[in-house]
């Protein structure tokens, strides 16, 4: 349902901004001169994206409950955490990106991303994601017509994901008419990933108008890296007049493979020269793989039993969101 409502408003924008420029720039509903490129041309861009968000540390979190109920050794934390996981989370992502261009077909970019999942300010329960992600690339398209071109690139990517959990929380009851008990609990939960690699993609630009162009583009990511997770849970107890604190600690290490693919559809529309929007939509689909994963859980027969059982499941991360970008660029040369 969420798909078909960016799709609908993706095309009722295309629509409106067609119709709004289509008295200026193609009265004559044929297409325009052909604009030679720029010997040498400098982009600044700066996006915004918004849309629905799966991060893997749902899944991680998910398959815990899963196996401390099969195992016997799920807590009161852990069942309080599987009711926030079927909450839908919704993400903000920002990035920016300067690019070069050689005759319009050599192209080298810098590219830079941050995303976050938005998170209610009276809700502590849910867990907080962010990523950011960096890559430096080199790309080549190539005209086959004056107005369509085909091309390719690789990109040297680096990917840092972060899911934390911080809270506390209180309880205070009795347990006959003289009797009272507290609990005091705090809980420091952390997981971080980083991955890099290469990634290829594939992309085609349309354009069939001066001012308008679509562009649609596929990367294929196959990265690898660690995964380090942490989690430390300190209960206090008071019955009574008699105190106790129970410490847990948890923590694991494993190589992780991170494989999917990202495809991109953008409408463009250029007001100028050196000016021009986006409005596209994004879909990214990944899924990570542990291998050498090993989790410590206070004593050697319960670690190796996680290890195996933790170590074979697979996470997903999946971000599918309507993008708008403004676009400055600058011409060199001849």
């Amino acid at each position: 349902m969420f798909h078909k409502k960016i799709i609908l408003t993706l095309g009722v924008v295309f629509l409106s901004f067609g119709s709004l420029l289509a008295k200026d720039y193609d009265s004559t509903h044929e297409l325009p001169e052909v604009i030679q490129p720029d010997k040498h041309r400098v982009y600044i861009r700066g996006n915004v994206g918004y849309g629905g968000l799966y991060f893997p540390g749902m899944d991680y979190v998910k398959n815990e409950i899963y196996t401390g109920l099969a195992l016997g050794s799920y807590t009161v934390n852990n069942l309080s955490q599987f009711g926030k996981l079927k909450d839908a989370n919704e993400g903000t992502s920002r990035q920016f990106d300067i690019e070069y261009r050689y005759m319009d077909k050599f192209r080298i970019f810098r590219e830079s991303r941050t995303l976050v999942n938005e998170i209610p300010n009276d809700d502590f329960r849910k867990l907080q994601f962010k990523e950011k992600s960096s890559s430096l690339g080199v790309a080549y398209f190539h005209p086959l017509t004056p107005h369509l071109n085909i091309g390719v690139s690789l990109r040297q990517v680096d990917i840092d994901q972060i899911t934390r959990k911080n809270y506390g929380t209180f309880d205070f009851g009795f347990i006959n008419y003289t009797t009272s008990v507290s609990l005091l609990s705090a809980i420091n939960r952390e997981f971080n990933m980083n991955v890099k690699g290469i990634v290829p993609g594939l992309h085609i630009e349309i354009k069939p108008l001066r001012w308008f162009e679509i562009h649609f583009g596929k990367q294929f990511y196959n990265l690898s890296g660690n995964d380090v997770r942490s989690t430390l849970i300190i209960d206090s107890y008071r019955v009574a007049n008699i105190s106790n604190v129970i410490p847990y600690l948890e923590a694991s290490n494993g190589s992780v493979g991170y494989t999917g693919e990202k495809t991109t559809l953008d409408f463009v529309f250029r007001f100028s020269s050196w000016f021009a929007t986006k409005w596209g939509y994004t879909v990214e689909r990944y899924t990570m793989k542990y291998k050498n994963y090993f989790i410590y859980t206070g004593n050697i027969e319960s670690s190796m039993l996680y290890s195996a059982i933790e170590g074979s499941q697979k996470q997903k991360f999946e971000y599918g969101s309507m993008n708008f970008t403004l676009e400055f660029s600058k011409s060199f040369g001849e």
